[in-house]
């Protein structure tokens, strides 16, 4: 049975990468049937980037808006996962390009009661700006994917191939866990997502809430599947948003991580329960 997809993209300023998000996805050879902007303060409107591609979508877009208080990923990812209409997620961050089958080959994998999730390779600021010029020209991934480093890709084969191992190790109770996810790229179903309650929107600033995610679904008896592609994603480069002094959630996860078990694996600000009530704006950009 042929089941829907709603692509959820965290937004955070950089509002040109949505523009390069729908690029992307109208070259798929499965085309998603929602995508849904989940946008967390950014300080200009969307639609102005992506108005003149709208013609062209084969997929409905959403834009989903909580006010700039902080950062507030979790709680960006809950927004976009409660209006989605369909049974299977794929998050991504906006700054990530990603070959034309991208979406075919997670699809094709998709388990119940499994997170599949994929690093990508990181581009320097150099690549970054000859990937955006041939994005500017044409969406071009076979282009795009010979700027990048054999190196790098090597690199992200071997850390792959470790992943797999944990899973294994895990498969066999030698680990506690499988594979964290990466928060950058990651897919499950809507079902799975909310048996967990989704992201702890306690996690406010940045760190954790991505393995905080992943301890609960462990307890809650699911997997972790690491992709390997033939032509790994991209990842845009930009200034690291992490803290020198560490993550502001430290204690807070540490803390949780002792709580979670088997019969305690939803967070109790997720969603089902919004922690904060400020309000929250949608928008239908295409129907």
């Amino acid at each position: 049975m042929e089941e829907k997809i709603s692509l959820i993209v965290t937004l955070y300023n950089r509002l040109e990468y949505a523009r390069n998000m729908i690029l992307a996805l109208q070259q798929q050879t499965k085309q998603i049937d929602e995508l849904i902007f989940a946008d967390d303060g950014s300080s200009e409107d969307v639609y102005e980037y992506i108005k003149d591609l709208l013609q062209e979508c084969k997929f409905k877009i959403k834009y989903v808006y909580q006010q700039d208080i902080g950062f507030r990923l979790a709680a960006s990812r809950n927004n976009g996962a409660r209006i989605a209409e369909n049974e299977y997620l794929i998050f991504l961050d906006q700054d990530v390009v990603f070959d034309n089958d991208f979406i075919q080959r997670i699809y094709e994998v998709r388990k119940r009661k499994r997170i599949i999730f994929s690093e990508a390779l990181g581009s320097s600021e150099e690549e970054k700006e000859k990937i955006q010029k041939i994005i500017n020209e044409k969406y071009d991934y076979e282009k795009i994917y010979k700027i990048m480093p054999k190196e790098k890709k090597l690199e992200q084969d071997s850390f792959v191939e470790k992943e797999r191992l944990y899973n294994i190790l895990y498969k066999l109770k030698l680990r506690t866990r499988g594979a964290k996810i990466v928060g950058l790229i990651f897919s499950l179903y809507k079902k799975d997502y909310i048996a967990v309650n989704g992201f702890d929107e306690n996690y406010v600033g940045w760190g954790h809430e991505d393995d905080d995610f992943g301890n609960r679904f462990f307890k809650y008896g699911g997997k972790t599947y690491s992709f390997k592609f033939e032509k790994y994603p991209i990842h845009m480069y930009h200034k690291s948003a992490s803290p020198k002094d560490g993550s502001v959630n430290e204690n807070y996860y540490r803390k949780i991580k002792k709580e979670i078990s088997k019969s305690n694996y939803k967070c109790e600000y997720g969603f089902n329960n919004r922690k904060d009530k400020d309000e929250i704006k949608l928008k239908h950009i295409k129907k």
